[in-house]
C-alpha cells in the first residue's frame, strides 16, 4: 500500500471510531510495519510520549484492532510487542463498534420520542 493510501486509511479509521490523533499515528505506524514493534519503537516513531503511546495501544487492543504477543526481555521480564490485527479483524471489529453505536443511537432515539397515538404514520 502506498504512503498517502496508509495515511488515508489509518485517518479513515481513526474518523471512523473517533479515535484519537495518537491512535490514529500508532496505526498509521503499524499499517506501515510488516512485524512487530515494542512499546520504545512505537514511542520512538511516533515521537509522543510513552505515557500517551501505552493509554492509546491499551484502547486500540481493547477495540481489538491491536494484536500483543508477549516476550520476554534479555533481562528475563515479560515485556509485549504490537502489531495491526489482520485487515478482515479490524473490519470487523470497526464493524461491532458501529454495531454498538446504532444499537446506542436507536435506544436514545426510542426514549426520547414518546410514542403517541397522532405520530403522524398513516
Amino acid at each position: 500500500m502506498s504512503g498517502a493510501r496508509v495515511r488515508r486509511f489509518a485517518r479513515g479509521l481513526g474518523n471512523a471510531l473517533g479515535l484519537p490523533r495518537t491512535a490514529t499515528a500508532i496505526v498509521d505506524l503499524l499499517v506501515r510495519t510488516s512485524g512487530h514493534l515494542s512499546i520504545a519503537e512505537i514511542v520512538k516513531r511516533v515521537k509522543m510520549s510513552e505515557r500517551s503511546v501505552r493509554g492509546n495501544i491499551a484502547l486500540l487492543v481493547r477495540r481489538g484492532l491491536l494484536e500483543r504477543r508477549p516476550v520476554v526481555t534479555a533481562k528475563n521480564r515479560l515485556a509485549y510487542l504490537y502489531r495491526l490485527r489482520p485487515q478482515e479483524d479490524v473490519l470487523r471489529a470497526v464493524r461491532s463498534q458501529f454495531d454498538r453505536n446504532l444499537m446506542s443511537l436507536r435506544r436514545a432515539a426510542r426514549r426520547s420520542s414518546p410514542r403517541t397515538a397522532s405520530s403522524g404514520r398513516s
